[in-house]
């Protein structure tokens, strides 16, 4: 039986949804919406775009703080014009299809994580694609979008903040919700910042890692996470250099 708009959902409920061209109501979802972008987001919309991470940042994204963490949340910007669509659509359909955001992925979906559920976000009233299509489980549903499981990025990112408890450990200093941007968003000046610093004085890598992020994002993407981890919340996870502890060997 397919959920009413709102109705709680989880992963063994079904609804009914499909999305294609032909569908009166075919991309006006893409279109003065906020859409907030996860690091596994720009992770993948810069790789598939080809384009260095703070080029596609400056071009099609903007940046707000959260009154919730502290910690900067990133919009993707839609187009300056009367129907403000997302920059990545075309008559056809989205241009980035394979690597869409996490939320549109979702769509007609969100989670909950106050309630562990889902929910039908779509307005039945406007979205056609509720009322068209074979009724499908959730759990399927997400899957073939692939958002049943978070990205491989998301999943770093997420351990790295995980001991975090907002409002309680809501950031209060600039410095620190910038060089969280920069680790978590901003991957090609983070590698600038490693390379060009006395980071790796600092911190004792493995030299086959220090080659790594030269040229793999991923394993870029893996130290920012664990220099995340290592400023929020433990410090075992990054290995410091003896000279730090010993002055007489600086």
């Amino acid at each position: 039986m397919t959920q009413p708009n709102g109705e709680r959902l989880t992963l063994s409920s079904t609804f009914r949804f499909t999305c294609r061209p032909g569908i009166a109501c075919f991309t006006h979802c893409c279109r003065d919406v906020n859409i907030v972008l996860t690091p596994g987001d720009v992770f993948r919309l810069k790789q598939r775009l080809q384009i260095p991470s703070h080029e596609f940042l400056d071009r099609y994204t903007v940046t707000l703080i959260s009154r919730h963490s502290g910690l900067p949340v990133v919009l993707l910007k839609m187009q300056e014009d009367e129907a403000k669509l997302c920059p990545f659509v075309t008559p056809e359909g989205c241009a980035v299809y394979q690597d869409r955001p996490w939320a549109c992925r979702m769509y007609p979906l969100d989670f909950d994580t106050d309630l562990d559920s889902y929910r039908i976000i779509a307005d039945p009233s406007r979205c056609r694609g509720l009322q068209e299509g074979p009724e499908i489980v959730v759990e399927d549903w997400l899957d073939e979008q692939g958002a049943l499981k978070p990205h491989p990025v998301d999943r770093m990112y997420n351990e790295a903040t995980r001991r975090l408890e907002f409002p309680r450990d809501r950031v209060s200093n600039p410095e620190v919700a910038r060089m969280y941007f920069l680790a978590a968003y901003d991957l090609d000046r983070f590698r600038h910042f490693v390379l060009g610093t006395r980071f790796l004085q600092i911190f004792d890598l493995p030299a086959e890692v220090v080659e790594g992020i030269k040229q793999d994002d991923m394993e870029l993407a893996r130290l920012a996470a664990l220099w995340l981890k290592f400023g929020f919340a433990d410090k075992n996870a990054l290995p410091l250099r003896d000279e730090i502890f010993d002055p007489s060997l600086r």
